[in-house]
């Protein structure tokens, strides 16, 4: 396995309490044995090792995706002591990129300063406009977030820092009023993430008026018609990339290795941390960077899963004529106590609705005369599915099925997924 993005989590625990949060309200209870914050040495054994992994896989640059929690809660003095730490790693010529994503209610100037002097790109958690968000992204008292976060990204822009807005979708929002609200706080970007659940526990999602599907579709006519040049909303553009032919990096997307790791506080090597919500200690492996190296995390089945989660596709995905673009989704919302992660996503049928809409309005806005030299032509949702259907019988379960099914609730146990 290559690495070259960690999400090294630098505080274990949040100044706010979002009801739908993974980390904290979804059943895994492991934050609370993680220190608060990540110690010194942990990152210093980190940097190391993963130097290390770098070279020797001639890998010449790192995303380090700064996470928590919350990971302002950390001391600023601190938090210059982590950062310097990958001193060693430009030493070695290894590009360095930091990414950092909070809830933006702790930023102040003296902040805005650090992030201008180490270059750290910023992330900001909202979902929507206030009377929305402050349904779901709460503090620790049930008040209210949206004007302190406001606060927040007004004291990014009075420090010349652009950011762009992570944002859980709200199907009981009007997609296109959540849309032009995010479009007038004039940031430069949105991610509009699926609410994380599996088959256990889908019907918290899908209970609702309108589908995934038809909600993100309202969103994206409205984009492509007038602002895909101007603004960025990263699903649509990462799908209209691998349209076209472009392998993009992103995990819940597409069938590239997800080179992405967690670093957890106490030094914990994990797959992606959405995973938490499959179940108490889901993640957790017995891999540490104390007392590992970086390329032991082979030992680890559910990483190994994840890491090849756009290859190891169950039986319909194979069947799907879109499985190149979509990957089987996010491995997270595949889940369940009965089949592991042998399923498809709990948002099959609105990914291949959604994908299916972006493709042929992709080609509708091509020249004619590059539709006939190419032969492209559209691929309706209906026609996709009557070509699953015809396939799927013919398709025998793949050799990494087991692999899959390893993680049922009744077999699944602390450390079980470490292979001796």
């Amino acid at each position: 396995m290559k690495i070259d993005k960690i999400v090294v989590k630098i505080a274990s625990r949040c100044n706010i309490n979002c009801s739908y949060c993974y980390m904290y309200n979804l059943g895994d209870l492991s934050y609370k044995l993680q220190p608060k914050f990540i110690e010194s040495t942990t990152t210093e054994n980190f940097v190391k090792k993963i130097l290390s992994h770098l070279l020797e896989n001639k890998i010449d640059a790192l995303g380090i995706i700064i996470h928590g929690g919350e990971p302002l809660l950390m001391n600023k003095s601190e938090f210059e002591i982590f950062i310097n730490h990958f001193n060693i790693l430009k030493d070695n010529k290894i590009k360095v990129f930091f990414y950092l994503q909070t809830n933006a209610i702790l930023i102040d100037n003296e902040w805005c300063k650090l992030f201008k002097k180490y270059d750290i790109n910023i992330g900001v958690s909202l979902d929507g406009e206030k009377n929305e968000n402050d349904k779901f992204r709460v503090d620790k008292n049930g008040n209210g977030t949206y004007e302190k976060v406001i606060n927040g990204i007004q004291v990014l822009k009075n420090n010349n820092l652009s950011t762009g807005i992570l944002s859980v979708m709200n199907l009981q929002s009007d997609p296109i009023e959540y849309y032009n609200h995010f479009k007038s706080l004039n940031l430069k970007s949105v991610e509009i993430l699926l609410l994380d659940a599996n088959y256990d526990t889908k019907d918290s999602v899908f209970n609702n008026i309108i589908s995934p599907a038809e909600w993100y579709i309202e969103i994206f006519n409205k984009w492509y018609s007038e602002d895909k040049q101007n603004y960025r909303i990263r699903l649509f553009d990462m799908i209209i990339k691998e349209i076209i032919g472009e392998n993009q990096s992103l995990d819940s997307l597409g069938i590239s290795e997800n080179n992405v790791l967690v670093l957890e506080t106490n030094g914990d090597l994990e797959a992606v941390d959405v995973l938490k919500a499959c179940g108490d200690s889901f993640t957790k492996n017995g891999i540490n960077i104390n007392t590992h190296e970086i390329d032991e995390i082979s030992k680890s089945e559910l990483i190994d899963v994840y890491y090849n989660s756009g290859k190891y596709l169950p039986r319909k995905c194979l069947a799907c004529p879109v499985q190149e673009i979509c990957g089987g989704g996010y491995l997270p919302h595949r889940y369940s106590s009965l089949n592991g992660f042998n399923n498809p996503t709990i948002y099959c049928d609105d990914l291949l609705r959604l994908i299916t809409h972006i493709q042929n309005a992709v080609i509708d806005s091509l020249p004619i005369e590059l539709k006939i030299e190419t032969g492209i032509s559209k691929l309706t949702y209906e026609d996709a599915k009557i070509i699953i259907e015809k396939k799927l019988s013919d398709i025998t379960d793949p050799e990494y099925t087991s692999k899959l099914e390893s993680f049922k609730n009744d077999k699944y146990k602390l450390f079980s997924n470490v292979k001796e």
